[in-house]
């Protein structure tokens, strides 16, 4: 009996001191993976740059008119479109009905595949999401959650990635008069020229839109991000945890979650403020420990810390600022 017992410890002590180890390997195997995909954004997004002279719009397909309101940015079909006969789902692409909205029904079959050069696989299940259907304001931005109701909801699949369109920069501390969400205050980055009927990022129609260039970056591609991490949906991460609050006790996801549709400049931008991995709503986030993958605009994936510095952040979203801080 005393033999078995010895055994039955050892085996424990050894499972012990393996399990972090196995654990650790799986993890720096979907890390790598993680990167893998992103690469293969940013080669797609290059090649799509060298034959066309500009990258992938925020907002393609659909005859809805400029000036665009808030709510219709939700609807078109994102950047990541384009990119799909790049990424071998140019079957998938031939099934959209761009001149549909990307939320009307006729397009709800190619919202619900999975692309997996989409997803990260450290995150969960990619399709346990709801988008709202065409014709309605998104989420939280029209429809208080006591009045949704499934039939205003269909089941989509997520993007784990972002195209930042910029970062928000305040003084500290922020003057009494100023308008938070102005324009003044945001760094763009690579993804083109976003003009509003109003100086604010939120809440305004959007009059015209142009392409970005890589040209118009004159940090240099090197120094300037292009793709970022922006895990954890449908819940609204922070720091590591749901976000529950009063107004959203089920802490979802209040941006846009499919891979398929578009998704308004504000939440296009990384917040003021907000590091790697403290809020998916607002910046860079992913569950990867220690930090989050981003694409370069050179073409390369980078592995940024948790501990990096905001200014730095500033820096390499901003796409004419100067560049990296000396």
């Amino acid at each position: 009996m005393f033999e078995v017992l010895a055994v039955i410890a050892i085996i424990a002590v050894l499972i012990a001191i393996l399990l972090p180890a196995i654990q650790s390997a799986r993890e720096s195997a979907r890390r790598a993976q993680c990167q893998g995909n992103l690469y293969q954004i940013n080669t797609a997004t290059q090649s799509i740059h060298a034959a066309e002279g500009a990258l992938p719009s925020h907002y393609n397909g659909t005859a809805l008119p400029y000036p665009l309101r808030e709510w219709d940015l939700f609807h078109m079909h994102s950047w990541r479109v384009p990119l799909l006969p790049y990424l071998e789902q140019a079957a998938l692409k031939q099934q959209l009905k761009m001149d549909k909205l990307a939320t009307e029904v006729e397009n709800e079959a190619v919202a619900q595949s999975v692309v997996p050069t989409f997803i990260c696989p450290s995150g969960g299940d990619p399709s346990n999401m709801k988008m709202g259907r065409a014709g309605l304001k998104h989420g939280s931005l029209g429809i208080p959650p006591d009045k949704r109701q499934e039939k205003d909801f269909y089941h989509i699949v997520r993007s784990d990635y972002d195209a930042m369109a910029g970062i928000q920069v305040h003084s500290d501390p922020l003057p009494a008069d100023v308008e938070y969400n102005s324009v003044d205050y945001v760094h763009w980055g690579i993804w083109g020229w976003a003009v509003f009927d109003t100086q604010t990022i939120t809440g305004s129609r959007l009059l015209r839109y142009r392409r970005g260039t890589f040209r118009d970056v004159t940090d240099g591609l090197s120094n300037t991000i292009a793709f970022v991490e922006r895990g954890g949906k449908p819940i609204e991460m922070r720091n590591g945890k749901p976000e529950v609050t009063a107004d959203n006790p089920n802490a979802e996801y209040p941006g846009q979650i499919g891979w398929s549709a578009s998704n308004t400049f504000i939440w296009s931008i990384n917040r003021n403020r907000v590091g790697v991995n403290e809020s998916n709503s607002m910046g860079i986030y992913s569950f990867h420990p220690g930090g989050a993958n981003v694409a370069i605009a050179d073409g390369a994936v980078k592995f940024l810390s948790d501990a990096t510095d905001f200014d730095i952040l500033v820096s390499l979203f901003g796409r004419s600022d100067g560049g990296l801080p000396k």
